[in-house]
């Protein structure tokens, strides 16, 4: 399951204080009919944990700092672990089966009954319908067969080392690409796929009619939200999702310590796309190129805004180059025009 539905999960079958007992929290109190407080392993302060019932957001109390976050930035706060390992966690303390499910017939009569419907609101686009698990991860265990090195170009544009290593990002000395590997969101540990970025300038790669992104490991990019594994954390705790086109700008932010952002590998959301940002349940920041229209960007907010907060970063002060992302820039004309974007 995805972390959205596996929070429905939680909250549809009455589990929080299973989940909680579980992270060894105790003195778990349901204070009213809003949220349960509790006391985090080892520490003595009854209350210093709060969990909304309706959500799942949490608030960690202390002297130091407040921490905010859902079920899984919780179980990651306590266990001292990573996203994927905290969502495999979720599956084990539920006894849920760590894999994508197929829907069956007594799930179809149980669809109207489903609070996962809101995503049905969304406005759908015509894309190629592909399950999750039609993936064979087996294609994909070739990564070690990648050099784990960052591509010098792309430290002289700012891109750290420490980024590179959270994202596992490899170069490809067979075709000369940067091998960029693609986490499933259902299963946040397996990689489904690997796309190969070219070292040549997208205006070289024009010339020699060269695709500047080729996979190495095919998968369906409409199925991938770039980023959505390694910076989970970050995006629930800021309450706002960055969403780019590509994936060096993912890493380009991550390297200047915005590690809110996903990238969607085109200017086009698939519905699935689409479904895990609104399973995020925080605000939606479309950040697409320079060259791209904004009646067209207002179009793709509006798939978005009748469900969750939505609004874009658009350049009306010249500030960005031609097919250049806000997140080629530095950090204060990003900030800035996060400042003053439209909200839908």
């Amino acid at each position: 399951m995805l972390a959205s539905e596996l929070i429905e999960y939680i909250i549809e079958n009455n589990k929080i204080e299973d989940v909680l007992t579980s992270l060894g929290c105790h003195h778990i109190n349901s204070q009213s009919q809003l949220e349960y407080r509790c006391a985090l392993p080892n520490h003595n302060n009854k209350t210093s944990v709060s969990v909304k019932k309706e959500t799942l957001k949490i608030r960690i109390y202390s002297e130091d700092e407040t921490v905010y976050g859902d079920i899984f930035t919780l179980t990651m706060h306590i266990k001292g672990i990573s996203f994927p390992k905290a969502v495999k966690y979720m599956h084990e303390v539920l006894g849920l089966k760590y894999t994508k499910y197929k829907k069956n017939d007594k799930e179809d009569e149980k669809e109207n009954k489903n609070p996962l419907n809101v995503f049905l609101k969304v406005k759908p686009k015509k894309i190629n319908k592909i399950d999750v698990s039609d993936i064979k991860f087996e294609d994909c265990t070739n990564i070690n067969d990648f050099l784990p090195y960052l591509y010098i170009g792309w430290y002289k544009e700012g891109i750290l080392p420490i980024t590179r290593k959270v994202f596992n990002i490899r170069f490809d000395e067979k075709t000369n690409r940067i091998a960029i590997p693609h986490y499933n969101p259902e299963i946040p540990d397996k990689i489904m796929g690997i796309m190969g970025r070219s070292i040549l300038s997208a205006d070289l790669c024009d010339a020699l009619n060269i695709p500047k992104y080729y996979p190495l490991v095919k998968f369906p990019k409409s199925l991938s939200l770039y980023g959505y594994t390694q910076n989970y954390k970050d995006i629930i705790e800021s309450g706002v999702v960055f969403t780019l086109e590509s994936e060096k700008s993912v890493l380009k932010l991550h390297s200047k310590q915005i590690r809110n952002a996903v990238a969607i590998g085109s200017h086009s959301l698939s519905d699935y796309q689409i479904k895990l940002l609104i399973g995020l349940n925080v605000e939606i920041v479309i950040c697409y190129d320079q060259d791209i229209k904004e009646d067209y960007v207002i179009s793709e907010c509006k798939r978005i805004s009748n469900i969750r907060k939505c609004s874009y970063m658009f350049d009306r002060w010249n500030l960005l180059n031609a097919k250049e992302s806000p997140a080629d820039k530095d950090l204060k004309i990003f900030n800035f025009m996060f400042k003053y974007r439209t909200k839908i």
